[in-house]
């Protein structure tokens, strides 16, 4: 075999190894860090974990290179549309579903990954240290939130203070709830990922708290309407969870 082959071959498969090679890009907080493998999340971590007090139960991490919370913001407005125009007759329900769709279309979404940031676990426990898939991905790593994001069956969407120890339920009265929002139950979005049904109404009030950074869906009554507003309810939580908030 003459030179000429051996030099095309060599660099043939230098190409094909450089297109194999993993790239995973992480923007954290504004900065941004490629890695050239499949780094496990300690090591991304690893260069901002100390730069601040961060409240890791809010610490949040989306894949930027997919498209699912788009295509489900899409499901979703089509539902409001679909729902429009089977009851556009009725104005109080036109009001809120226009509402629902202000919310929704202002809404920064990316995919969220459903695992649990914490610089001292990851180090510590292997299972709590995943590693990264080839991709863009967007890290939130947030001091300690001030607010909780109402959102759903409301004149609008509102961030109230948080309230250290006080039940979801104290939320309620500072809120403009729609006369079709649900009276005795309330849907709590911790930001760890982790979802509460939490009653409200006198007879079923629970004690749960809302931690910092928490989203409070206000479900529309699921006996108005039946099988429309169950859909709306189910698609709404679920994009609520690839939100990226503030």
């Amino acid at each position: 075999m003459n030179k000429p082959v051996i030099k095309t071959l060599y660099c043939s498969a230098a190409l094909l190894s450089f297109a194999g090679m993993a790239q995973v890009n992480v923007q954290i907080n504004g900065a941004e860090y490629n890695f050239a493998g499949n780094p496990r999340l300690a090591e991304v971590l690893a260069p901002v974990a100390l730069q601040a007090k961060w409240y890791w139960p809010a610490a949040t991490l989306y894949k930027l290179s997919s498209n699912t919370a788009q295509i489900q913001r899409e499901q979703l407005l089509q539902t409001l549309v679909d729902i429009k125009t089977r009851y556009s007759g009725n104005t109080e329900l036109q009001t809120v579903l226009a509402s629902i769709e202000r919310q929704v279309k202002a809404w920064r979404l990316a995919e969220r990954v459903a695992t649990q940031i914490d610089y001292d676990f990851a180090r510590l426990r292997e299972q709590m240290n995943p590693r990264f898939d080839n991709g863009s991905y967007l890290l939130k790593l947030p001091l300690r939130p001030q607010v909780v994001q109402v959102f759903g069956a409301v004149q609008r969407e509102v961030a109230v203070t948080h309230q250290s120890s006080a039940p979801v339920s104290h939320y309620l009265p500072d809120i403009e709830r729609s006369p079709l929002a649900s009276d005795d139950e309330v849907i709590l979005l911790q930001p760890d990922g982790s979802r509460l049904a939490v009653g409200v109404a006198y007879w079923n009030q629970q004690h749960i708290e809302a931690m910092p950074g928490a989203q409070l869906y206000i479900p529309f009554k699921t006996q108005l309407f039946s099988a429309d507003l169950v859909l709306l309810n189910q698609q709404l939580e679920q994009l609520a969870m690839h939100r990226i908030l503030p």
